[in-house]
């Protein structure tokens, strides 16, 4: 029962804009859990009993909208149930195909970035045109795509038509090749632009500056001493040599006046 209480495909919708879509879901889920004959018995012998009757209408009701329930409440067979719904929205098909004829006729590969997003569309828009008995071929694929390329871009869209592709997996395959490639080329060019040079190591600069420091360091003068040093005790020389006063020549020679008898 844990298992019934999870939907396994999305509820019908009021208007049955997704018929198509769910009665296909539908067919596959009870033909899995053995209760198709349920809704479309093979022959008169083949009937299906009350628990699986049961069953297949649990799974119906399960997967449709809260409007479609409250207006099929009273339907007790899943048979029953199963052609008023077939019935009512049967037609829809004929309401979708315009919608989807025109997204086929608006959908152009210049119009997305990936070749990814592009094939996400158009395999839609495809699936839905199946589902409303409308069948695309590969070459109207492979037209649609190459046909719909940027006005700039129709030189590489002319080297894929002499490719001469017949399904339009190989061209998607081919497409989603060269787009990495130029993906490639393009993270390396920006990463370097042209007429730059490649900057240095980080760990090798680094390793060289600690080296041509410590060679600096460990050389040594003429008097045995580093550089840095020396430097240090010559200032400090200066300095003492500046900080003391100059002194006058000895007593008995200074060249001035007695100041008793007027002599020198």
């Amino acid at each position: 029962m844990s298992d019934l209480m999870k939907r396994e495909f999305d509820v019908l919708a009021p208007n049955g804009s997704n018929y198509l879509a769910w009665s296909l879901d539908a067919k596959i889920l009870l033909a899995i859990k053995d209760l198709f004959r349920t809704i479309k018995p093979k022959d008169v012998k083949d009937k299906s009993t009350p628990a699986e009757q049961a069953m297949a209408l649990h799974i119906l009701r399960h997967h449709l909208s809260a409007t479609l329930k409250n207006e099929y409440m009273t339907k007790r067979n899943p048979k029953v149930l199963w052609v008023l719904l077939h019935e009512r929205f049967e037609k829809i098909e004929t309401v979708l195909l315009p919608h989807v004829k025109r997204e086929w006729a608006n959908l152009r590969f210049q119009d997305f970035k990936t070749i990814e997003d592009y094939n996400t569309a158009l395999y839609g828009i495809t699936t839905r045109m199946k589902l409303c008995g409308l069948k695309l071929e590969d070459k109207d694929l492979i037209e649609k795509t190459l046909s719909t390329f940027h006005p700039k871009l129709t030189y590489i869209s002319r080297q894929y038509k002499k490719d001469n592709f017949k399904k339009y997996v190989d061209l998607s395959n081919a497409m989603q090749q060269d787009q990495g490639e130029d993906e490639t080329i393009m993270q390396n060019h920006l990463s370097r632009p042209t007429g730059t040079i490649a900057t240095p190591e980080a760990n090798a600069t680094s390793f060289k500056n600690k080296k041509d420091i410590k060679g600096k360091g460990s050389q040594k003068d003429s008097n045995g001493m580093a550089p840095k040093a020396n430097y240090f005790k010559k200032k400090k020389k200066e300095w003492k040599s500046k900080k003391k006063t100059p002194q006058g020549p000895k007593y008995g020679e200074q060249d001035q006046e007695c100041y008793r008898c007027g002599m020198r």
